[in-house]
């Protein structure tokens, strides 16, 4: 029986609901002295055996644990799956001919074991939640294929994603379209490469880009991205390699970030646009991490590095209320970063009929730097930043997240601006059953000397889905979401997955000058969420309308969004 809802649980990757592992046939010795724990593998080949692992979970570990690693197979399942009566079909077949599986050297590299270890299940969880990250997997998971003499021999399970799509974008926000097109490849010949171009054309400029990533570059633990685009007014570029923290056992990390992007910075309030500038973003970054104390429970890391961060600001047509002023900032930094080392599996959380990988308890990071004009600094600042998150499960029915954050940037030489933000929130997730969930989130925030860029806002992109793009403006904002939600069954074609929402929104920000009194917003709507299950998997589409109940005056009766989002 498949495990759904909850802590601890492992959701599997079939729709259709197989017997449950303690059900099937004892394991039948074979030749070399081996019991099978999956039915009809032949040791050596790479067989299709999704059924029989519908119901093995992290416990089924327990028995082997410090047994020595005798072999590690691999099983690469197509993105549609031909023993799935529903896929096995002319137009799924061909599909598959055409896709290229993720090379078994690829996925090999990412394990943090090898042939001959002992098995520590932490590891073997581990690394099932790292797989589970990548865009090209649909979902991953490793299981004890036979119990020999000598040994266990264990089966690392994925299943690939369609990499290869066309990428089309069209939105309208205010008297703004944005439309573009481009070709994305998420894994380039089965290698974990991911290539992408896109030509998009903008109110106030056009731009042509070229993006390339991978997480684990030629199979070693180094990520590296490295973006450029050709714009109208100028070129945007972004270089990071990094060697970074790839496990909770990893001793040390290192990274190194170049960006230099222009953007075209617009200003709106009550539905108009009040002001607009180009805005240059300038930062290089390079750190060095270290693991000072891991153990079973937590994960204590220490990092040392220096930041250039300046931002220039430059008026163009459509200015009509200044712009921010210039900053230059060059400072050395340490940081400290927390993690209580718990994870849970979970199904229908943020994502629709896909196993979700959910950090539990305490995790948290703080960094602290100074810099002056001896460093190339325009000014002497102290600069800090951090975060840190709670979250709590109560009976696999109940999941409470809290989180806190910081970011400041305080000048020390009198007259100069400073600026600080700061911020709470708080998500319930309450689980009815396996499809159905109800889900509330509170934000509160509040700032200080913020530039008008920086402002807190209150609209459909930030929360209130019955108002118009940064209706509101202010220094301070509370935002309230009470969402009914349903995970459907329904996976149309074995292409999509479908949920619902019903939502209503309350909020309001307030403080800037001129939007001191600004009333509660108030907004009622339904929506639909899609998931693609093979390809882009992770991006749930959300197609929403949405009522306002409060200051309807010289606004639409309601709002028809469409947007793409990381979760539910």
């Amino acid at each position: 029986m498949i495990k759904t809802l909850g802590y601890g649980c492992v959701c599997g990757l079939l729709l259709v609901a197989v017997p449950s592992f303690a059900e099937q046939p004892p394991p039948v010795p074979v030749a070399d002295q081996c019991q099978r724990l999956v039915p009809d593998l032949e040791l050596g080949d790479q067989v299709k055996v999704r059924e029989a692992l519908q119901s093995l979970s992290s416990e089924d570990f327990s028995a082997y644990e410090g047994q020595r690693i005798r072999r590690i197979l691999y099983d690469t399942i197509d993105v549609f799956d031909e023993r799935d009566p529903d896929e096995n079909n002319w137009l799924y077949r061909f599909v598959n001919r055409l896709h290229i599986n993720t090379k078994p050297g690829v996925i090999e590299a990412q394990l943090l074991f090898t042939e001959g270890d002992e098995i520590h299940l932490p590891l073997i969880q581990e690394t099932e939640r790292i797989l589970r990250t990548r865009g090209y997997l649909t979902n991953a998971f490793i299981v004890p294929a036979a119990v020999c003499d000598d040994g266990v021999d264990l089966l690392v399970v994925t299943q690939d994603a369609w990499s290869l799509e066309p990428r089309v974008s069209f939105s309208r926000k205010a008297d703004d379209s944005e439309s573009g097109f481009g070709l994305n490849d998420d894994n380039i010949l089965g290698s974990g490469n991911s290539v992408t171009i896109m030509y998009e054309e903008m109110a106030d400029r056009n731009s042509i880009s070229y993006s390339f990533s991978n997480p684990h570059f030629m199979n070693k633990p180094i990520a590296v991205r490295v973006s450029y685009a050709e714009t109208s007014d100028g070129n945007n570029t972004l270089l990071n390699v990094a060697h970074p923290f790839y496990s909770l056992n990893t001793p040390w990390a290192a990274s190194f970030l170049a960006q230099d992007i222009y953007e075209i910075k617009p200003i709106r309030s009550r539905g108009e646009k009040i002001n607009e500038f180009r805005h240059r973003i300038m930062v290089q970054e390079g750190y060095f991490g270290s693991a000072f104390h891991v153990t079973e429970t937590a994960t204590h890391r220490w990092y040392m590095g220096m930041s250039k961060e300046e931002d220039r600001f430059f008026e163009i047509e459509e200015t009509t209320m200044g712009i921010p002023e210039n900053r230059k900032t060059v400072y050395p930094w340490i940081a400290y970063e927390f993690i209580e080392n718990r994870y849970g599996v979970f199904k229908n959380l943020n994502q629709i009929q896909r196993t979700e990988d959910l950090s539990l308890g305490l995790t948290g990071d703080f960094r602290f730097g100074y810099g002056g004009r001896s460093l190339d600094g325009a000014d002497e600042v102290v600069r800090y930043k951090g975060q840190i998150r709670q979250t709590y499960v109560q009976e696999a029915d109940h999941v409470l997240q809290m989180g806190f954050y910081i970011d400041a940037y305080q000048r020390l030489e009198s007259g100069k601006k400073s600026y600080y933000l700061t911020g709470a929130d708080v998500a319930y997730n309450y689980f009815i059953d396996p499809n159905n969930r109800w889900y509330a989130h509170l934000r509160l925030d509040t700032g200080d000397g913020l530039a008008q860029y920086q402002e807190l806002t209150a609209g459909d992109t930030s929360g209130m889905r019955g108002y118009p793009t940064d209706f509101q403006r202010g220094d301070k904002r509370f935002l309230f979401s009470l969402e009914r939600r349903y995970f459907s069954d329904w996976h149309i074609f074995n292409l999509m997955r479908v949920g619902g929402v019903a939502f209503m929104d309350v909020g309001r920000a307030w403080g800037v000058p001129g939007q001191e009194n600004n009333p509660l917003l108030a907004n009622i709507g339904l929506g639909i969420r899609l998931s693609s299950s093979k390809v882009r998997v992770g991006n749930v589409i959300h197609i929403n309308i949405a009522a306002p109940v409060t200051q309807r005056d010289g606004i639409s009766k309601s709002q028809l969004l469409i947007s793409a989002q990381q979760s539910f």
